[in-house]
């Protein structure tokens, strides 16, 4: 390949292409929304409850046995919506290491755990945002415009390090909205409690189990991604460390751009879904800063 760099850029806004990111949005919009309904379970939920409760006695006869209810009714959907949620996950991470593989000349990886994609499938995730220009918009350009000039696959691996900063930068915001979303439904739960006498017993029964799924997913969701922000940060170290003080003409090993774009497709597959509005909030912020980044590393290389 004589100019990888121009490959990519130009590969990457090809018709199948541009078909398999809006498939990959498609489907993990889809495990979004099975994954809102469980957010919606395990923290609206509760606080509803306990409203209704507190606001009409009289409408519930065994008020105390509601919440316990509640416990073993969310602990149950947890289990089965998780399963569809995974399923997707795999599906739109398995595109995108497609994607990723031919668009920026990594070998593929045969032993790779990956979903069997086919085009049917790929059409029938794709077929409804290709009608939306937005949509079409957002994907085309994937990969930041300032490589052109990279005729090695220096091109390759300073475009995974875009996928991993941008992945990075999101995880870390989400954990803090985890994190405060936590504190406000115990904080919620305990304050509708605190305006009626409360014994200890209601305390736990009112506050404090229906606070257990909001912890457990919580936990799950912080924990994943703290593993998730590790990950990333180590391969984002890895590859500063195989980058610097080459030059424009250097190359990589083909078997560390294939080992690096293994992990991302691991981190991509079990990391937690982080939610489309948190996206499109940051989304313009993160793509100056990842077009600055590799701007000023192209110009390093160049010197």
């Amino acid at each position: 390949m004589d100019n990888i760099g121009k490959h990519i850029l130009e590969t990457q806004n090809e018709s199948f292409q541009i078909d398999q990111l809006l498939a990959q949005q498609s489907i993990y919009s889809n495990a979004k929304i099975f994954q809102s309904i469980l957010i919606f379970i395990t923290i609206p939920l509760p606080i509803i409850l306990a409203f209704i409760i507190k606001s009409y006695p009289d409408l519930i006869d065994e008020k105390n046995w509601v919440f316990v209810l509640y416990l073993i009714v969310a602990s149950f959907s947890e289990k089965v919506l998780q399963g569809f949620i995974d399923r997707f996950k795999k599906l739109a991470a398995s595109i995108q290491e497609v994607f990723d593989s031919k668009v920026l000349i990594i070998e593929q990886n045969e032993t790779l755990n990956i979903a069997n994609v086919d085009n049917e499938t790929i059409r029938e995730y794709s077929k409804k945002p290709r009608k939306n220009v937005d949509k079409v918009k957002n994907v085309t350009n994937w990969y930041s415009l300032n490589i052109i000039n990279l005729k090695t696959n220096i091109a390759s691996i300073l475009c995974q390090r875009t996928n991993i900063y941008y992945d990075f930068s999101i995880r870390k915001r989400y954990n803090w909205i985890m994190r405060i979303l936590v504190f406000f439904t115990f904080l919620v739960l305990l304050i509708i409690s605190l305006k009626h006498d409360v014994s200890l017993k209601i305390f736990l029964i009112e506050v404090v189990i229906p606070s257990i799924p909001v912890f457990m997913f919580a936990y799950k969701e912080i924990n994943s991604n703290t593993e998730s922000i590790d990950n990333l940060k180590h391969l984002k170290n890895l590859i500063e460390d195989n980058i610097g003080g080459l030059n424009i003409n250097s190359t990589i090993e083909n078997s560390l751009l294939r080992k690096i774009q293994d992990r991302i497709y691991a981190n991509r597959n079990l990391s937690p879904l982080i939610p489309d509005c948190l996206y499109e909030m940051i989304r313009p912020k993160l793509e100056d800063e990842m077009n600055y980044s590799v701007k000023e590393r192209v110009e390093k290389l160049t010197n």
